[in-house]
């Protein structure tokens, strides 16, 4: 089962779930997963075409946990499990990974079929409500009218195999109305669809639906419990409760952990330093630290060009100054012409610091995992390569020093987390190697532990973690006095 680009989009267009973690790439880029996902009811429904319900039996229940959401391009494997005549179970697979668990309940009776399906989509938003936690208090109700867009329910039916008149049209059309009201109305912007609990009572029901939704609890890690009826006139056709799991705003960019030691000013004062990946997270704090103590930093970028213009103007009343530039530093061709512009703007370089990672996703070593590993690797160690490649000659004509940003994941691995620390292995090893061979540049590798950033801003997540800029004034004001040509240094 994969869900395509073009499969998500219809999703969106049929249910009215225009949430930013599915359809903007530039929004999902900074929630811990780093790109887009699916929506997780699209799963369930793309599930109902793998088999039909029992001879004259109607969908009465449905129960579904996302565990993790589904991301896109990926295949996953379906697992069908038949628990009773009139009980089927479906487990969506990545590897040994459980993605979601869906479990139908069938009664007898013939399911009920729309006589006429609108033409015209109807829902009151059509952008995700922006609820805070002070909003998301018990009581909290929205009602109104939905309708999906029949032309691509209809097109998503024909796309999963879903045979309608077997499953009828209210589990589909519930199906879809339960992912608008998670993402676009409560808790909106910031939701993660968790668990649905849903009950059919079989009975004549019309488009527009009348909905009703309401919060019931919120608890002290994020969790949001809403109890929904779908009505059409007198009929309560469906109803139910859901949960999802409210993400927590942005980290953004953290302000400075304190003054910058004079050693620190000493040392990075007048300099000239290049970090690749320091728009945002960690990156972004080095920059600032530095500009802080006074350096000119150059900062390159992927994709976050709004990031960036916030980071430089952060730093506009800092003594050094950041300069944004954006640049793909996997590419060496790319790597050189930035070279070729520090060179004629500054004339030399001092610092370079590798700050960058792919998204990160738990993985674990097997097969289905195979092409992620070995791509989150080879982009990993290429954010590395290509710019001590271009810059390192640089870094020998300045006795200039390396920064490589590794992880105390290396010391204690997590089961989940194998491409991430063989990754940071390897740029250990490239860090020590190349240092042999440029005795005038002294290297730092810092392994900081869990940070406060975008990668790991969930409930859960931020527990234990530190404060971003605390970790990047610690190592910088570490690497001030500690480094020396042609040595290795170790930070936390």
């Amino acid at each position: 089962m994969l869900f395509s680009n073009d499969t998500v989009e219809r999703f969106a267009d049929a249910s009215r779930d225009f949430n930013p973690l599915h359809t903007s790439d530039v929004r999902a880029r900074v929630t811990p997963f780093g790109r887009r996902v699916a929506h997780g009811a699209c799963g369930v429904l793309a599930s109902c075409g793998l088999f039909t319900p029992p001879p004259g039996c109607f969908p009465s229940a449905l129960r579904v946990l996302f565990y993790q959401p589904p991301f896109l391009d990926l295949d996953y494997e379906p697992r069908i499990i038949s628990i009773s005549p009139q009980r089927t179970m479906v487990k969506l697979m990545d590897g040994s990974s459980e993605v979601m668990e869906i479990t139908f309940e069938f009664l007898p009776g013939t399911p009920v079929l729309l006589a006429t399906l609108p033409g015209d989509p109807v829902a009151p938003r059509h952008t995700a409500r922006a609820l805070s936690e002070t909003d998301l208090a018990p009581g909290l109700a929205y009602e109104g009218c939905y309708s999906p867009c029949t032309s691509s329910y209809e097109a998503l039916l024909r796309e999963f195999g879903v045979v309608r008149q077997a499953w009828g049209d209210a589990l589909p059309i519930a199906l879809m109305a339960s992912s608008y009201l998670t993402g676009m109305e409560m808790p909106g912007e910031r939701a993660l669809y968790f668990q649905l609990n849903a009950v059919f009572s079989n009975v004549s029901f019309e488009l527009p639906t009348a909905f009703r939704l309401e919060l019931t609890d919120r608890d002290r890690r994020g969790m949001v419990k809403s109890q929904f009826r779908f009505s059409s006139g007198d009929s309560v056709w469906s109803l139910g409760d859901m949960r999802a799991l409210l993400l927590p705003p942005r980290a953004g960019i953290a302000p400075l952990a304190g003054p910058i030691p004079p050693e620190m000013a000493d040392r990075f004062g007048g300099k000239v330093a290049l970090i690749v990946g320091g728009s945002r997270g960690f990156g972004s704090c080095l920059a600032l630290t530095l500009a802080a103590a006074g350096a000119t930093v150059i900062v390159l970028y992927a994709r976050s060009s709004e990031d960036a213009a916030q980071l430089q103007a952060a730093a506009a009343a800092l003594p050094g100054q950041i300069l944004p530039r954006q640049c793909d530093a996997t590419d060496p061709a790319a790597c050189c012409e930035v070279r070729q512009e520090v060179l004629a703007r500054h004339g030399r370089l001092d610092w370079l610091v590798c700050s960058g990672v792919p998204p990160l996703q738990n993985l674990r070593v097997e097969t289905a995992a195979f092409e992620r590993i070995e791509r989150f690797l080879m982009d990993g160690f290429a954010l590395v390569l290509a710019p001590l490649s271009s810059f390192i000659d640089l870094l020998s004509q300045s006795s200039g020093s390396v920064l490589l940003i590794s992880s105390s994941a290396v010391e204690d691995p997590p089961p989940v987390w194998p491409h991430y620390v063989a990754l940071k292995c390897a740029v250990e090893g490239l860090g020590r190697t190349t240092a042999a061979g440029y005795p005038k540049v002294s290297f730092c590798i810092a392994r900081p532990t869990k940070l406060l950033t975008d990668l790991v801003n969930t409930p859960m997540g931020r527990a234990n973690a530190e404060n971003p800029c605390v970790a990047a004034l610690r190592i910088l004001s570490a690497a001030a006095t500690q480094l020396q040509p042609g040595q290795v240094y170790y930070v936390r």
